[in-house]
């Protein structure tokens, strides 16, 4: 692919998310002891671990601030290697990124010293960042806005999850993940507006991996495909139409929740809810659907 923040098409990139996961979930010492330091925007930027990056898994990523931080172990100290981790720095220098290379040594005992030069690349990253030229297009070339809707019925036996949050009600959602519309016609507004499909796309519901899915993990996702195309999150404005049960006094708990999930803050989503009086599937308490417009922007605006 041509984009300049696309890792490679939307099957080989799961296969890397898939492999990312598995990466996380056995860190090496060294790389706990420095996600301490870089979790939570601890250092005023936003770190991912193990994600992927044009083709590869780097240990620590800011993709806003286009930083990469690689811990080398041993294997990394032979010829042939070093070779390659060469090579791979020069490319990703050319597409704008900066990469730190640290010893498993130098974080485990010279901690002081490591997070000194990732604050001091930080600093440059952003005065670069200031200093950037507008994307093509103009003042408007780094913004895309998408639309999203879902719809699901409501039945019996099943539970209500909204915007993240489990909601008491006699009736759930049907459907193959938890049916959860507002996340599902939000995750589909952005990845329209990033024009990377849709969810049944990207988790079809004839996957037995997405079968009763929590729709936080497909949030979460959609954020990490997005940011492969060097976008990140805005805004999103979301409305809930649902007859009962009530959605107002569970709408800061929504936002809490996406918000953390997005790695925003709550002001930046706004959640609405009203009923259709009545009126249609929605009074008759057959369904409950939601609306959803988020605004994206490339990482360097």
């Amino acid at each position: 692919m041509n984009n300049r923040f696309e890792t490679t098409d939307s099957a080989t990139y799961q296969l890397l998310l898939d492999k990312a996961r598995e990466m996380r979930c056995n860190p090496t010492e060294a790389e706990s002891a420095l996600w301490s330091y870089l979790s939570g925007d601890k250092m005023g930027a936003h770190f991912r671990r193990q994600h992927p990056v044009f083709g590869y898994i780097p240990d620590f990523v800011c993709i806003q601030k286009k930083l990469i931080i690689e811990i080398d172990g041993g294997y990394h100290f032979e010829d042939e290697q070093q070779e390659k981790d060469e090579e791979r720095t020069q490319w990703l220098n050319k597409t704008g990124y900066i990469v730190l290379r640290f010893t498993n040594e130098e974080v485990l005992n010279e901690i002081d010293n490591v997070l000194e030069s990732i604050e001091d690349t930080l600093e440059i990253s952003a005065l670069k960042t200031n200093q950037a030229p507008l994307p093509s297009g103009g003042v408007g070339g780094g913004f895309r806005v998408g639309m999203g809707f879902d719809v699901h019925q409501l039945v019996e036996g099943r539970d209500l999850w909204m915007g993240g949050i489990k909601i008491e009600h006699s009736k759930g959602l049907l459907g193959h993940s938890d049916a959860d519309v507002l996340l599902h016609a939000v995750c589909d507004a952005l990845l329209g507006a990033a024009n990377m499909r849709d969810i049944g796309y990207h988790f079809p519901d004839t996957s037995a991996e997405t079968d009763g899915m929590d729709s936080k993990i497909i949030l979460r996702d959609t954020i990490a495909l997005i940011a492969t195309k060097g976008y990140h999150l805005v805004n999103i404005d979301a409305t809930i139409c649902a007859e009962r049960p009530k959605m107002n006094p569970h709408i800061p708990a929504m936002k809490a929740c996406m918000a953390a999930i997005c790695g925003c803050d709550e002001d930046d989503i706004s959640i609405k809810a009203t009923t259709t009086e009545k009126l249609g599937f929605t009074g008759r308490e057959e369904g409950i659907s939601a609306y959803a417009v988020c605004l994206i922007a490339k990482d360097n605006m």
